[in-house]
């Protein structure tokens, strides 16, 4: 793709200073930028001597006295969300390998697909599976019904989608993930384990994505559900039952227990992980490696393991940090005390 500098600002929202038919083709880091090349320079970081690209993404307040030489500079309050737009502008989704309907997929009779939609080779479609307009179902998807896929889904290669599934519109699901598998629940009987059958099934929201490798359980009566907007990393793994809200974040190797119920705008550090039965209230922070192992009110950070309100958490590891110190200050302690004692 190739576009004039005023016209990726324009589409970006931001505004333009310079060469406003400097035409770009690519996005590329600061360091390695050239002709034809937009560069991103966040807030925080320094602008790299003889930088040389043709345009330059910054901030409204960003001083450009080190950037004289760049033709064009587009300015705008969100950097963050415009260099992801400018991506999307300049580098668009590579269209699928397949158009159409392979002939080597095999799609149930009793499965219904809508105009547009692309299924790639080795693809399996069970019966009462509704496929809806412009999804793309890449080669070894297997997909079992009852399940709705709405429109604009993207179900990447070797995804399984269980029956009693439905995915939102636009929402994307990447390789290796398996939707709607049995949670992992047991009772014990007089012979030993006893599974408890999993007759539920998973509410996925639109806008979701979904990363490679994930495991998302199927509900025991009542349906898993996936709130709107909301981000999973790779290699996350959701129980059974769990209940998230809406524009939610998971980093990798997060493990959610059965029966959690998590509010809106909640984020998860990579490999921190939430017990059963807890809930957790709107804008909750959890760091890395936290473990979670009771119910928080929300609009807090969360730390440690297990895990507290941060603030507290930070006190009891600088403590920590000072036992070997505090040890051996108790033992001279102890010592001075014993000589008195004995003095006396």
């Amino acid at each position: 793709m190739a576009m004039e500098a005023q016209e990726l600002a324009d589409r970006i929202g931001g505004q333009l200073e310079g060469q406003s038919d400097a035409l770009l083709h690519r996005v590329r880091p600061p360091e390695s930028a050239g002709d034809g090349d937009l560069a991103w320079i966040a807030d925080d970081r320094t602008v790299p001597a003889g930088i040389a690209a043709s345009a330059v993404l910054i901030g409204p307040d960003r001083e450009c006295e080190n950037l004289i030489e760049v033709p064009a500079i587009i300015r705008h309050s969100n950097t963050n969300e415009a260099f992801a737009r400018a991506i999307l502008l300049l580098h668009p989704e590579p269209d699928p390998p397949f158009i159409g309907i392979s002939d080597q997929a095999r799609i149930h009779p009793d499965a219904h697909i809508e105009e547009h939609v692309s299924i790639g080779p080795g693809a399996f479609i069970g019966g009462e599976v509704v496929v809806s307009t412009e999804a793309v179902i890449h080669p070894g998807v297997v997909i079992l019904g009852p399940t709705t896929i709405a429109a604009g889904v993207t179900l990447h290669a070797n995804v399984v989608i269980y029956g009693n599934t439905t995915i939102g519109e636009g929402t994307t699901i990447h390789s290796g993930t398996v939707v709607g598998g049995d949670g992992f629940g047991y009772a014990q009987g007089t012979d030993g384990p006893c599974k408890i059958p999993h007759r539920g099934g998973v509410q996925i929201s639109r806008d979701v994505e979904i990363g490679c490798n994930c495991t998302i359980d199927r509900g025991a009566l009542e349906d898993t559900h996936i709130g709107e907007a909301t981000k999973i990393d790779n290699l996350v793994h959701i129980a059974h039952n769990v209940v998230i809200g809406s524009r939610c974040f998971f980093a990798a190797q997060v493990g959610i227990a059965g029966s959690t119920v998590i509010g809106d705008d909640c984020a998860f550090g990579g490999q921190s992980g939430v017990v059963g039965h807890v809930e957790l209230g709107s804008k909750t922070q959890v760091a890395a490696k936290s473990a979670v192992m009771r119910s928080f009110e929300g609009n807090q950070v969360l730390m440690g393991t297990p895990a507290a309100e941060a603030r507290q958490t930070r006190k009891i590891y600088g403590v920590i940090s000072q036992l070997p110190e505090l040890r051996e200050r108790i033992r001279d302690l102890e010592s001075q005390l014993k000589g008195l004692l004995d003095r006396s």
